[in-house]
């Protein structure tokens, strides 16, 4: 028997041979299906996504880091006359095993990854600068949680699933959980919130600024062209930013981190519009260490005098001291050395200065090879640093333990920045 016979009896012994769908009640079936399925998804909703979906969001309207480095005065001496030519650098990701290093989760160099930086009238003489310690080993815990729950007004006993959970993760009502990581991160959702996003109009995009990649069709150094040009969010109110802590949803915020145990005044709040562009509204606390923003902060959705999410670090900020740190053109240095993996500090401005790439024609062929024995084409991007600023930058140690180190933002003419640990080689432990 062959393939063809063997195929046309299995076809014969099919029960369902000559049966015609029903493509009505099929289509009946399927949109039941659809409904009933995202019924489901949105009561399955668990308060760890909708704290991941708020800080999502408020970066975006705020248009900054996941971590940062704060800007500070600092005792560092006048600039001086020097240059520091540094080694080509590939496109890696560097960390010397330390994965979760802030300074290292990301591509080190500019277009194509290979990059050669110069220092151009920075100084050359070294300094100090203070450090901290986020304490989530003794924040970390059951009492904590209930803490959180009586302040947020979750019900329930603390139970521990990784950190610690108080509430329901089904959605039926409010959850706090307390996470088992270096910062002791809160988050709260309450799913009361659903009865405010119902029948809402989300928030236009906003319009490409005058000059802007999407005006203009240039792109960042990433080659993502036409992405919209979004200004820094301006905290709401009369007066300057510091009155966003005293009065309407910035002022619940800081009242709610007090309650909560967090030095709720070394913080700057700002209060933003909500996507949804109803009652409800956004605000970020930026916390700060020594005068600078440490790039760590706390996320809130709320309306009235009532917070609907929260996520955000509860682990308090403990001093290490002051470190010695490396000068501005020592730093410069470090952008072309993988032990650091100086990272590209990526901001909206970005995208009005870079150029796009020289686009090939797609309907001609490729390029003809290079002739035996000519030169490589190896694209190499240079760039001079003319600006130095110490703050502050977020580190994971291999155990989780999170510090805040000092740190160099290191700028080039055209605003490009760059960053990456200032702390002297004598006080780190290779």
């Amino acid at each position: 028997m062959d393939e063809d016979e063997a195929l046309a009896r299995l076809r014969a012994a099919d029960p369902a041979a000559g049966a015609e769908p029903d493509a009505e009640r099929l289509a009946e079936r399927t949109a039941e299906h659809r409904g009933d399925e995202l019924a489901a998804r949105r009561e399955r909703r668990t308060p760890r996504w909708a704290a991941v979906a708020a800080v999502a969001a408020g970066a975006l309207v705020v248009g900054g880091a996941g971590f940062g480095i704060g800007r500070a005065a600092t005792d560092a001496p006048a600039p001086q006359a020097g240059t520091g030519q540094v080694a080509t650098t590939p496109e890696t990701m560097a960390g010397g095993g330390e994965a979760r290093a802030s300074a290292d989760m990301s591509f080190s160099g500019g277009m194509g990854g290979r990059t050669t930086f110069t220092a151009q009238g920075l100084g050359d003489e070294r300094s100090t600068a203070a450090a901290w310690a986020l304490d989530a080993a003794g924040t970390v815990s059951a009492e904590t949680a209930s803490r959180a729950a009586e302040v947020l007004g979750v019900e329930g006993e603390p139970r521990q699933e990784g950190g610690w959970i108080v509430g329901p993760v089904d959605g039926n009502g409010p959850t706090v959980e307390i996470g088992n990581d270096g910062n002791a991160s809160v988050w709260f959702y309450d799913p009361a919130i659903d009865e405010l996003l119902t029948d809402v109009e989300p928030m236009p995009l906003p319009e490409p600024a005058e000059g802007s990649a999407a005006e203009e069709g240039m792109s960042s150094s990433s080659g993502d062209a036409g992405v919209p040009d979004v200004a820094p969010a301006e905290p709401t109110g009369e007066g300057p930013e510091a009155d966003a802590a005293t009065d309407g949803p910035g002022a619940v915020l800081r009242e709610t981190l007090a309650a909560l145990g967090v030095d709720a005044e070394a913080a700057e709040y700002e209060v933003q519009p909500h996507w949804s562009g109803g009652e409800l509204q956004s605000v970020v606390a930026h916390q700060t260490a020594g005068g600078a923003r440490t790039g760590l902060m706390w996320n809130a959705e709320v309306a009235g005098d009532r917070v609907y999410t929260l996520s955000g670090p509860l682990a308090p900020l403990v001093p290490l001291g002051d470190y010695e740190v490396v000068s501005p053109t020592e730093a410069v240095a470090r952008l072309g050395d993988p032990r650091f993996g100086g990272s590209e500090v990526w901001r909206d401005d970005v995208m009005r200065i870079m150029p796009a790439p020289d686009e090939r024609d797609w309907n001609a062929p490729p390029a003809a090879p290079p002739a035996a024995g000519d030169p490589i084409p190896w694209s190499v991007t240079d760039v001079t640093i003319t600006a130095a600023e110490l703050g502050l930058i977020e580190h994971w140690t291999d155990g989780d333990a999170a510090l805040l180190l000092p740190a160099y933002e290191l700028s080039d003419a055209d605003g490009r920045t760059w960053r990456v640990l200032a702390v002297a080689d004598e006080q780190l432990a290779f």
